[in-house]
Formats: C-alpha cells, sequence, structure tokens
C-alpha cells in the first residue's frame, strides 16, 4: 500500500512540473529543399530548410520526409509531404532546446529540428 501511496504521489506531483508551450508570432522568411540520397538507404529523404524570424531571433530549421515512392500512394500529412507552411504569413511557433514546434496553416503542430539560433 505504501508503494501505491508513493506512486500516486509521485504522479501528482510530476503533473505540476509539467509547462505549457510558450507561443511566439513569427515568419517564414525562406524555404529550400535538399534531395539526399545514398546506396545505403532504401529510399531517398527531401530535408526542407526553413528560415524563420521572430521579434528577436533567426531561425534555420530542418523537416525531413520520404516522398512517395508509388504513383498511387496517397499523400500522408507528415510522412510523405511536407508540412503547409505559408511563405511571408504570420505563424505561431514555441521553442524548447533544439526542437521548434509550428503551426501550419490547418492548425496542425509540425515538429522541426533547430540548426541555427542566431539573435538579432
Amino acid at each position: 500500500m505504501k508503494k501505491f501511496a508513493a506512486l500516486v504521489f509521485f504522479l501528482f506531483a510530476t503533473c505540476g512540473f509539467a509547462t505549457a508551450k510558450e507561443w511566439k508570432a513569427a515568419v517564414v522568411v525562406g524555404t529550400s529543399e535538399t534531395k539526399v540520397t545514398s546506396p545505403m538507404m532504401r529510399q531517398a529523404k527531401i530535408i526542407v530548410h526553413y528560415t524563420v524570424e521572430t521579434d528577436d531571433l533567426l531561425l534555420l530549421l530542418d523537416y525531413s520526409y520520404h516522398p512517395p515512392t508509388k504513383p498511387d500512394e496517397p499523400d500522408e500529412p507528415g510522412k510523405n509531404t511536407p508540412p503547409s507552411i505559408a511563405l511571408g504569413e504570420p505563424i505561431k511557433i514555441a521553442i524548447s532546446g533544439h526542437t521548434a514546434r509550428l503551426l501550419d496553416v490547418h492548425g496542425s503542430e509540425v515538429k522541426m529540428h533547430i540548426k541555427k539560433k542566431t539573435k538579432k
């Protein structure tokens, strides 16, 4: 019984430390794309590079995906297509360590890797 009570106490204690994401306004000012292939890879990978500007930061973000391998394969957002992010339009971004989360035009959260972070 003591173990159960300790477990319940631990779960409630850790729930209090969870923080909400701090969303900031941002604008995507540029995009580019790189196709990565190798004899060791089963399928090619496409990396989309985003340049995002906030009030105080300039971020270089990467998003990678595998393009469809069959002509009749349906597009699955997040699996074989890049996210729908409008260039030059205001978006919301949350930064945590080396990860950025953006809200695309549909309101879906997209996780991206921060390659470079520069203060203005």
